[in-house]
């Protein structure tokens, strides 16, 4: 009962300052001229960006009273470091864009480095074994994972609540089997990010009001790729990843091709998606099929959470 109670308590803090605090950095980046054009709505208007900064309020948040109430806070605090490091990287992205795909692959592995603090158990578990790596794992691999996972989730976007929305179900689904493995004390990592971007989502879905920025969606990548390591799942979550490893394949064919990478498509008269390809898996089915931004959305949501059920049943 008292672990019940401190999770609540982890949760509502969270929660409660992400959603009370969003109209205001709504306005206060709207006022700043902090904003991106929303690319499938009729004269793509201006709406603030780096919404990122929001969930991290959330995040401090718990953080704040993670301190009174859990006794090995100081783990928690250098797991959140480093997703901290990566929405402050996200936040310079946004800032000055960065160009460089070298960079954004140097950079996150260094920020990651931090988790080699965390790694107790430095084995990697395969599906019929496991390999000790010791400290191969913790300098290399996992910090490698989480800056994989992390562009991931950074590349799957571009629809209103796509990526926060993609996240959440990876987040839940992450929680359900941490649970389930190692009960009550695992959550304890995974609410403070959980509950603030869960009242992030609820102005971030479609039609969205705000965007997450690179700033977000750096930060929830870290999120799901130190979890994934910290719990030990990193083949579960290449399970429940498998969408956006797809995503990310067929950007590295058009890049083969020497394909012109494109970011956006457009609308019709009727509001639905006209796309110049099929080789991103956000654009596979409207180049087929004639969908709305909102229904291609929905059937992001439901690939992934097709493969989270799917890494659930098989782990």
């Amino acid at each position: 009962m008292i672990e019940i109670f401190k999770l609540v308590a982890l949760f509502i803090p969270g929660f409660l300052t992400s959603f009370l605090t969003t109209p205001f950095f709504i306005k206060r980046l709207t006022k700043r001229k902090h904003t991106a054009r929303d690319m499938y709505k009729r004269g793509n208007p201006q709406k603030p960006t780096m919404g990122g900064i929001v969930i991290l309020s959330g995040v401090l948040a718990s953080l704040i009273f993670a301190q009174l109430l859990l006794p090995e806070v100081l783990n928690l605090l250098i797991f959140y470091f480093v997703i901290f490091l990566f929405a402050f990287f996200g936040l310079v992205d946004d800032l000055l864009s960065i160009k460089s795909n070298l960079v954004k692959v140097i950079f996150p592995f260094f920020l990651s480095l931090p988790i080699s603090l965390l790694n107790f158990d430095t084995t990697l578990s395969l599906i019929f074994t496991e390999i000790n790596l010791g400290v191969w794992y913790s300098l290399l691999i996992a910090p490698l994972y989480v800056t994989v996972v992390a562009n991931l989730i950074n590349m799957h976007s571009s629809y209103n609540g796509l990526s926060v929305g993609l996240s959440l179900i990876l987040l839940c689904t992450i929680g359900v089997r941490s649970y389930l493995t190692y009960g009550y004390e695992s959550l304890f990592y995974l609410l403070p990010i959980l509950s603030s971007t869960l009242a992030f989502f609820f102005f971030n879905k479609y039609p969205s009001r705000i965007f997450e920025g690179n700033s977000g969606t750096y930060m929830l990548g870290a999120a799901i790729g130190g979890l994934l390591i910290l719990l030990n799942m990193e083949i579960f979550g290449i399970i429940i990843l498998i969408p956006h490893i797809v995503n990310f394949l067929m950007y590295v064919y058009l890049k083969i091709r020497k394909r012109k990478i494109i970011k956006f498509g457009k609308t019709d008269r009727e509001g639905y998606l006209i796309v110049p390809h099929p080789m991103s898996l956000k654009w596979t089915l409207p180049y087929y099929f004639k969908m709305t931004e909102k229904q291609a959305i929905v059937a992001m949501y439901l690939l992934t959470l097709l493969f989270c059920l799917l890494g659930l049943t098989l782990m």
